[in-house]
């Protein structure tokens, strides 16, 4: 007999009209965090359902466009949004609710399904937050229809690297250089730095390890290509435990696909001179070990 008024009073509540915002009988909850990867981001999700008899669950997402909330001109096709159960692979739509599961028992109470979200086929991202409104749609065998949403949301932290080509750079002195007061002596090897940046960026120099100040230091910016906004091309007089500001740019990536990323560098000469008549410069080889940041703008 409790079997029979339970049974009964679950169908007389899931008939009840509960608006979506605040429905009990139907849930989609993400589990843990989303994992990010060079080129896709999963995330594992809960779905807890009511059952009267056969169960069909269905999904749609409610934008053309996955959001980057801190840059909104920033968007991901939801085409590359995908949902993945029991081993198959449904893609994502605007227009058509897909469905993604039928279940077969017939009974009626309150049921789970696990799923995975995940976006595919996509290259390095600009950092932020992204978001898209998902909606699932549970039928039910009595023809009850239950809806809930979700919002798919997922972090892109900032990545920014330096790769120093020519290691440091090499200034060598002669005899004929010591006593050659205002001569600007030149590296031998031109650094070359490949830069790679998920955001807007600046490229400092911190001359901490600047040594032998019986001189005048200099680094001049000779080139600079891909996403090089700006730089100085000036020749800047550098001393030691500071830093300098040699250039600034844009995202090195060019939109959301694979193999978005534009080749970004520039080209520094260093450079030194005596400028006092009174004193020489030590003959030898100079190598200093300079230090470059990337950062954020």
């Amino acid at each position: 007999m409790k079997r029979i008024i339970s049974l009964i009073i679950i169908l007389i509540s899931i008939m009840i009209p509960v608006k979506t915002s605040a429905n009990p009988f139907f849930r989609a909850e993400v589990t843990g965090f989303p994992i990010v990867t060079d080129n896709s981001v999963s995330a594992n999700v809960n779905l807890t359902y009511v059952q009267v008899g056969f169960s069909s669950l269905f999904v749609m997402a409610a934008d053309e466009f996955i959001t980057n909330n801190d840059n909104p001109n920033i968007k991901i096709p939801i085409q590359n949004l995908y949902l993945l159960a029991d081993g198959q692979e449904f893609q994502i739509g605007t227009n058509n609710w897909q469905r993604f599961f039928i279940d077969n028992f017939d009974i009626t109470g309150t049921s789970q399904k696990n799923i995975t979200l995940k976006l595919e086929n996509i290259g390095e991202l600009p950092a932020g937050n992204y978001t898209v409104l998902l909606k699932f749609l549970d039928k039910t065998g009595f023809t009850l229809d239950y809806e809930c949403e979700l919002f798919f949301t997922f972090m892109i932290d900032e990545k920014h690297t330096i790769t120093v080509l020519s290691g440091d750079p090499v200034i060598i002195l002669t005899d004929d250089d010591i006593f050659n007061f205002q001569n600007v002596i030149r590296n031998q090897n031109d650094i070359r730095l490949d830069l790679t940046s998920n955001t807007k960026w600046k490229l400092w120099l911190d001359t901490a390890n600047l040594e032998d100040e019986n001189c005048e230091y200099y680094c001049q910016l000779k080139n600079a290509s891909g996403k090089v906004s700006s730089y100085n091309q000036e020749r800047i007089r550098i001393i030691s435990n500071q830093r300098y500001l040699l250039a600034s740019g844009e995202e090195t990536l060019e939109g959301i696909d694979v193999g978005n990323r534009v080749p970004t560098n520039v080209l520094i000469e260093y450079s030194l001179k005596n400028t006092s008549t009174d004193k020489y410069i030590k003959e030898g080889i100079r190598q200093n070990p300079f230090t470059y940041i990337l950062e954020r703008e």
